[in-house]
C-alpha cells in the first residue's frame, strides 16, 4: 500500500520547489496524473462480475474500470440460450451486443435474465476513501514517482522561463537562467525516457506471467 501523503513528501524532497514552484497542489496533481499515465500505459488485469436482473439494460463498471478484456459470452442455441444458471428462452433471432460509455455497460436487447455475468478488464490504481493507493505496490511506485519528477522539472523549468528575465542585470550582478532551464528540460526528458523504458519493461513482465 502507497500514500498519497508520502508519495507527495517524497517528490518534494527529490525535486525541491524553486521560487514556490511546484505548488502543493502542483505536487499532488503531478502524483495522480503520474498514477493515471501509469495506469493508462500498463494498468490491472482484474475479473469482475455483474448482476444482471430482468428488464434492466444498464449497469456500473468497477471504480478502478478502464477498458473491456473479455466477457464470458452468451451462446443461443435456436430459441434458448445455455447458460450456468440454466435454459434462457429468447426469440428466434436473439443477438446480443452492448456499449460502454463512463464506465456504465448497457445492453442490447435489455436483458430479459437474471444472471451474474463475469468480465475481465484493464483496471487503473486508485485512491480509496483513506487517499491510498492500496494496490500500488514498490515496483509500481518507483516507475510511477520517475514520470511524477519529470512532470514537476517541467513545471520549474517552465516557470523559470515563463518568469520576466531570463537574463537580467541589477547594476554590476549579471543573471543568466538560461542555463538552469536547460538542465531542468534535459533532466525531465530523461527522466520521461526512463519512465517510457520502465513501463516497457513492467508489460513485458506482466505478458510473461500472465497478465495484460
Amino acid at each position: 500500500m502507497t500514500t498519497l501523503v508520502n508519495l507527495i513528501s517524497e517528490l518534494q524532497s527529490e525535486v525541491p520547489a524553486v521560487n514556490s514552484v511546484p505548488t502543493t497542489t502542483q505536487y499532488t496533481q503531478a502524483i495522480k496524473d503520474a498514477v493515471a499515465d501509469f495506469s493508462r500505459r500498463c494498468g490491472l488485469a482484474k475479473v469482475g462480475s455483474l448482476a444482471i436482473v430482468a428488464g434492466t439494460a444498464s449497469y456500473n463498471l468497477p471504480d478502478d474500470f478502464m477498458k473491456l478484456i473479455s466477457m464470458d459470452a452468451l451462446v443461443g442455441e435456436g430459441n434458448v440460450i445455455i447458460a450456468p444458471a440454466g435454459i434462457i428462452p429468447v426469440p428466434l433471432d436473439w443477438e446480443e451486443t452492448w456499449t460502454i460509455s463512463n464506465k456504465v455497460i448497457t445492453f442490447y436487447p435489455t436483458p430479459t435474465y437474471a444472471l451474474t455475468r463475469y468480465l475481465k478488464y484493464k483496471a487503473a490504481w486508485v485512491l480509496d476513501e483513506s487517499n491510498d493507493y492500496t494496490e500500488l505496490g514498490d515496483n509500481e511506485k518507483d516507475i510511477v514517482m520517475l514520470k511524477a519528477k519529470g512532470i514537476a522539472k517541467d513545471k520549474i523549468s517552465n516557470s523559470i522561463a515563463s518568469s520576466s528575465g531570463m537574463k537580467y542585470s541589477l547594476g554590476a550582478v549579471s543573471v543568466d537562467n538560461t542555463g538552469s532551464v536547460d538542465t531542468l528540460r534535459k533532466e525531465a526528458y530523461a527522466l520521461h525516457g526512463e519512465y517510457s523504458q520502465a513501463c516497457e519493461d513492467y508489460n513485458g513482465a506482466a505478458m510473461f506471467a500472465g497478465g495484460l
